[in-house]
């Protein structure tokens, strides 16, 4: 295996920066009309002018800086259109040159209220933004690189570009039961579907420390999800008096304090991936069972799977967002060309991987949440930090 990434801290979903910079070709576009403006009425004869590339260059000023780059642009533009006036137009249009001059300087100097205005749009959306992070914290806290010898990493994108959290869930507990992961897909997405994200990872934390047997801490879950939808369906109290459809999909894995093997109970989810020396191959459990809130039809026994998990093997849990995405032609995506391909680099790169693949398989656009866990068992732990020699 490569070299340890991100070997160290806290690994959850990256909201992304607070403002992306804008193309380069944006910030010079103001300066370019005004050129361009006076190329324009210089170049050609009287009846033309560029008062509308001047306007337009402070209206793409106020979209792009600072409040004092907008001002020195709307008093260099001034300048140049009195300039312009006096030596272009005066003499052929007269008064009605000085009328277009003064509605120019409206224009012109329109434009400071409307980066006032961005400014503090901006300064909402900043704080709205935060807000999204500490709720994605709250919801989906984060999980950490490394618990004792098991080397995990996640990945997590919302369809939704209103919230930071939709409908997929993902968390990693260590246990006395060794190392347990859970990751989910609630029906539907956005911020309607964050409650019962809420609700079973919660629950998934608290009971997995204290549930011996894996199908016991599933059928934990279960009850969760169906007490999550009865609540949900007292407070709105539809009126036709019917129950809500509520589940969430799920796949709960462990990886035992001896070692060994991995354990996977699948309910209604779709497959994980494993990746070894002998080769990469789908794991799709013989009986997936229903999702999580339906157990009331599934009687059981409820039952993982276990597969064997050297040191060094990798285990991918996902969610549709990967399986399910499309490209121009309609094709599905797979990763298991792509595992192969990376799986020896460690979960960070795995994770990383397969979202930057799977944004270009699906033209850069996904429609549904998106959430990967990878995992893997180091044979020496986490890397030691060198100390640091003196000076």
């Amino acid at each position: 295996m490569s070299p340890h990434r991100r070997a160290t801290g806290l690994l959850t979903h990256d909201p992304g920066p607070e403002n992306p910079p804008l193309p380069r070709w944006a910030w010079w576009a103001p300066v370019a009309m005004t050129v361009a403006a006076l190329a324009l009425d210089l170049l050609t004869p009287g009846q033309f002018n560029g008062d509308v590339l001047l306007g337009l260059g402070a209206m793409t000023a106020a979209c792009v800086y600072a409040l004092p780059r907008v001002v020195l642009l709307a008093v260099l533009n001034s300048i140049a259109a009195l300039w312009l006036l006096l030596g272009q137009h005066w003499a052929a249009e007269g008064f009605h040159g000085i009328v277009d001059f003064v509605n120019l300087l409206v224009l012109l100097w329109a434009a400071v209220p409307l980066c006032l205005l961005r400014q503090r749009l901006n300064r909402r959306l900043r704080g709205a933004r935060r807000a999204a992070v500490y709720a994605q914290r709250a919801v989906l806290p984060p999980v950490r690189a490394w618990l004792g010898r098991t080397w995990i990493a996640v990945r997590y994108e919302a369809a939704s570009e209103a919230a930071s959290v939709g409908g997929d869930l993902y968390a990693a507990e260590r246990t006395p039961y060794g190392v347990r992961l859970l990751v989910g897909d609630v029906r539907g997405k956005g911020p309607d579907a964050i409650p019962a994200v809420a609700a079973l990872v919660g629950t998934f934390r608290e009971a997995a420390h204290h549930t011996p047997a894996l199908a016991e801490l599933a059928r934990h879950l279960d009850q969760a999800v169906t007490r999550h939808t009865a609540d949900l369906d007292a407070v709105r109290g539809g009126a036709d008096g019917a129950p809500s459809e509520h589940f969430i999909t799920a796949a709960v894995a462990e990886l035992p304090p001896e070692g060994g093997e991995v354990r996977l109970l699948s309910r209604g989810h779709c497959p994980a991936f494993l990746a070894g020396e002998a080769g990469v191959h789908q794991w799709e459990p013989a009986d997936p069972g229903l999702p999580l809130g339906l157990g009331d039809l599934d009687p059981g026994p409820w039952t993982y799977e276990s597969r064997p998990f050297a040191p060094g093997d990798l285990l991918l849990m996902c969610t549709d967002g990967l399986l399910e995405a499309r490209d121009a032609d309609g094709v599905f995506y797979t990763p298991l060309t792509a595992l192969a391909d990376c799986w020896r680099e460690g979960p960070p790169a795995v994770v990383d991987t397969l979202a930057r693949l799977v944004h270009d398989h699906a033209g850069g656009h996904l429609t549904d949440d998106l959430a990967l866990l990878a995992v893997t068992v180091s044979p020496t732990g986490p890397p030691r930090t060198e100390p640091t020699p003196a000076p």
